[in-house]
């Protein structure tokens, strides 16, 4: 199994922060399970940008054409 070292200060604010019964394992691998959660939602995030522009670019859409057609369709929903 891989060791990490973490800095002091920080080791020592998670078992401040921690109850009694949570092990600062635990704590910090579920923080880099979350924290791999948001870089994976964050590429796929760039990926899915990337295809929209190059899709954009393809059929000579601009940004702005698209942020216009947004406005009028904005305008035109009822507000219940």
């Amino acid at each position: 199994m891989a060791q990490i070292t973490i800095a002091d200060n920080l080791l020592a604010q998670i078992q401040r922060t921690l109850p009694e019964s949570a092990s600062t394992d635990g704590f910090v691998e579920e923080a880099v399970r979350e924290k791999l959660a948001v870089e994976e939602r964050r590429a796929e995030f760039y990926r899915l940008s990337e295809e929209t522009r190059r899709r954009m670019d393809e059929k000579r859409i601009s940004e702005s054409e698209i942020l216009g057609d947004f406005e009028v369709f904005r305008e035109g929903l009822t507000l219940d």
